[in-house]
């Protein structure tokens, strides 16, 4: 028995730092931890500089599978024994090479400075959220516009009690809602005790509210578990680009690779602006958590940015604890008027209008059937309004995108006519025009849907293979580049978004395929595209989240005859 249990401690990572209390109640504060020893450990200022003080020569710290990674309840359970969410959450790492690796970023977080992690979302740029310092290198590493709040993570509900206010009861429908969702891509808003705020200013930006989450992917939460702090942790990317969902994407915009391209001559390997990025692969859902807001009306839960927690999802469990009556369940921009206040000073992130954008324009395609079934829902006024979470609702958000939009066309067109006029009336006039010249742009769309039988249909010609001068390996879902006709010197990229009833394969492919579109390269030889099309869908679902996503990234939308 000694020698079982001397094997297991040897794969346990350091334990957090943070107070363990015997029975702590979710909601009663009576039993919430003292915060002040917790805090003290690590609120103190790092004198480490990070971006743009310096640079670093940014490496990838391998992890393997993440089945490797398990945790294990370490206190008493506040709901069914040993379920989770764990009271307080103990990493166990069977792979040497996983454990090692989140060994050294755990330092480096200890030590003040950033680490980017995967999760089940996008990946994450981390930082020690307790410390004003290490916050603040994340604006600096991202460029991220300092009105715009971050997330907290937590691993564990003993680590979630250390940031809430002393006298905080948390709502039936938060608890229920932890309970489902929790580890998982929902975030909760929560007050801040302003007189003593667990984390300062820069975190919160100043709001009443700090939101939370606890990552329901291994390496993330094991790494805030081992790190023992909670981890401040936006989308690792450059502010305004397409979030990344692996680690390649994070080290094209952190490492380095984004600061060489706008300086002549390129620059050496040490521009990187962060040290450490955890490559655990691929992220599974794609598109950020959803984030909500039960606090500023205590009879209602506000959907404020939709995400891998579906509304239908949290529809069903608030109608299955008998709170569907109790707590109106509302989404911002859809029965939530839009708010200019609310967008340019934001209380979550995700909610400024431009955001997500590759460098190319985008331009979304309305399907002619979605656009019609969304303006019969706009003239049938006498219709009851629909329930959050119905499927008609797709039709209100298409409605207000369109009706909103003043660079979009109502009027149905040909992909031809579309393409040819953004070419003419919206890319560079200072671009190559001479006929040896040849403009690539990007088709994103569902392998099966009516745009891409629409395409098959009127591309006779593929572009033939060539061998690309990049040593940069070709995206699989990339198809073989074809031509038009009615498309003098154009070769059209089409980037696969999987079956178009699988809302779900959608969201996972989107970041990526926007900057596999942007960045390259392409198969055919094409360096990158300068205009990129991408096929809308209905909303329903995780859908919602997909086409939030899409109309920040989108310069503009046009009605696709099909």
């Amino acid at each position: 028995m000694r020698g079982t249990a001397a094997s297991l401690s040897s794969l346990l990572l350091r334990p957090p730092r943070y107070p363990i209390h015997k029975a702590p109640s979710l909601t009663s504060p009576a039993h919430r931890p003292i915060r002040s020893l917790y805090t003290m450990q690590f609120n103190a200022s790092n004198s480490e500089l990070g971006y743009p003080d310096r640079t670093f020569r940014t490496e990838l710290l391998p992890c393997e599978s993440d089945s490797t990674v398990s945790f294990q309840e370490a206190g008493p359970s506040r709901y069914t024994l040993n379920a989770e969410p764990y009271t307080k959450a103990l990493p166990v790492i069977s792979s040497s090479t996983t454990r090692n690796s989140l060994s050294i970023a755990a330092e480096h977080l200890r030590s003040g400075q950033l680490v980017s992690f995967p999760s089940e979302t996008v990946y994450g740029l981390g930082a020690n959220a307790l410390s004003q310092s290490a916050a603040s290198k994340i604006y600096a590493a991202k460029k991220r516009p300092a009105d715009n709040p971050l997330i907290v993570h937590v691993s564990d509900l003993e680590m979630l009690d250390t940031l809430l206010p002393q006298q905080y009861t948390m709502s039936e429908a938060y608890r229920e809602l932890i309970k489902a969702f929790w580890p998982g891509a929902l975030t909760l808003l929560f007050p801040v005790d302003l007189e003593r705020p667990a984390v300062p200013k820069v975190v919160t930006c100043g709001h009443a509210s700090v939101a939370v989450r606890m990552p329901s992917h291994p390496i993330a939460r094991a790494l805030i578990a081992s790190a023992g702090l909670p981890m401040a942790g936006p989308s690792a990317n450059a502010s305004g680009r397409p979030s990344p969902t692996t680690a390649a994407h994070v080290m094209r915009d952190l490492g380095g690779q984004l600061d060489a391209e706008s300086v002549v001559g390129g620059c050496d390997g040490e521009k990187g602006r962060l040290k450490y990025i955890l490559d655990g692969g691929a992220c599974q859902v794609g598109v950020e958590s959803t984030v909500i807001d039960g606090i500023t009306a205590k009879d209602e839960i506000r959907v404020l940015r939709p995400g891998g927690v579906t509304v239908e999802q949290i529809a069903a469990v608030l109608d299955k604890t008998g709170l569907a009556n109790k707590v109106r369940l509302r989404v911002y921009g859809k029965d939530m008027e839009r708010s200019a206040d609310q967008e340019s000073n934001p209380t979550t992130p995700g909610m400024k209008y431009r955001h997500y954008s590759p460098t190319a324009r985008v331009v979304m395609l309305l399907p002619a059937k979605l656009f019609a079934r969304a303006v019969e829902s706009s003239s049938n006024k006498s219709a009851p309004a629909p329930r959050a979470g119905s499927s008609s609702s797709s039709e209100k958000v298409v409605q207000s995108l369109v009706s909103r939009d003043t660079d979009t066309s109502r009027t149905p067109q040909t992909f031809a006519d579309i393409a040819r006029d953004q070419i003419s009336n919206h890319l560079p006039r200072d671009r190559p025009s001479s006929k040896s010249s040849t403009l690539h742009i990007g088709l994103m769309m569902s392998s099966d849907s009516d745009v891409a039988r629409l395409i098959s249909a009127s591309s006779p010609s593929s572009s033939s293979e060539t061998t690309p001068s990049s040593s940069r390996s070709i995206h699989p879902h990339l198809l073989p580049p074809f031509t038009l006709p009615q498309l003098d010197h154009v070769v059209i990229h089409a980037f696969d978004l999987g079956p178009s009833r699988s809302a779900e394969v959608y969201a996972q492919r989107m970041f990526d395929g926007l900057r596999t579109l942007d960045e390259g390269p392409l198969r055919g030889g094409g360096d990158k595209c300068e205009l990129i099309f991408v096929e809308a869908l209905d909303d329903a679902g995780v859908g919602l989240a997909v086409m939030n996503r899409l109309k920040k990234a989108a310069s503009a939308t046009v009605v696709l005859d099909c």
